[in-house]
């Protein structure tokens, strides 16, 4: 089944469930597509009118999916980090500066429930880290929530190392580093992208 997943970038036709994983993303809550109605919230709403813009953190340009028959069962929203404040900018002063300048970094890694633990994330996380390669960041970077123990795991396993500990939108946070290879033309092998 694993070899049936496909990744791929985003569309503005995506816009629904890749609303609902990024809410998943944000909120550190596993969740099954569709949401029952009493879940469906602005936040929700908001999130899917900003994946269909052009210019803003949010939107489908970022991101990549992950398919199975046709379906979305995860994505990975990443972008670099010289771009942060101009995407940022788009969507609101709330936002808080989470990338530095020189680092690809990693906003949202989410999958649904139903297809946890079947190297999804970890696909992803390859897809989020070739695009780092070529466009020649030397890191790629992100946060993990205080207590996400099972992302803490992938992105350790994964080769990310800890640097601080911080505090975004008043919760606590995991800053975690990976040094990125230097890309070489015509070596960039994506296993399942296109």
């Amino acid at each position: 089944m694993r070899d049936s997943i496909h990744i791929r970038p985003a569309q503005p036709a995506d816009a629904e469930i890749a609303a609902v994983l990024l809410y998943s993303a944000y909120t550190d809550t596993p969740v099954s597509y569709p949401l029952p109605v009493d879940h469906a919230s602005g936040w929700i709403k908001h999130l899917a009118h900003s994946f269909r813009r052009d210019g803003n953190r949010f939107s489908y340009h970022y991101i990549q999916v992950a398919e199975q028959r046709s379906k979305v069962v995860g994505l990975v929203l990443s972008f670099g980090g010289r771009d942060e404040a101009r995407l940022n900018a788009a969507v609101g002063r709330w936002l808080e500066r989470e990338a530095e300048d020189d680092e690809w970094y990693v906003d949202a890694l989410a999958v649904l429930k139903d297809w946890s633990r079947q190297g999804i994330g970890a696909r992803l996380m390859h897809t989020a880290e070739q695009l780092a390669r070529q466009r020649r960041y030397p890191k790629i970077a992100l946060h993990v929530a205080q207590g996400n123990q099972q992302a803490f795991d992938l992105y350790s396993h994964l080769g990310f190392v800890v640097t601080q500990q911080t505090i975004l939108y008043q919760r606590s946070y995991v800053r975690m580093v990976k040094t990125v290879e230097t890309w070489v033309p015509g070596t960039d092998r994506t296993e399942g992208a296109s």
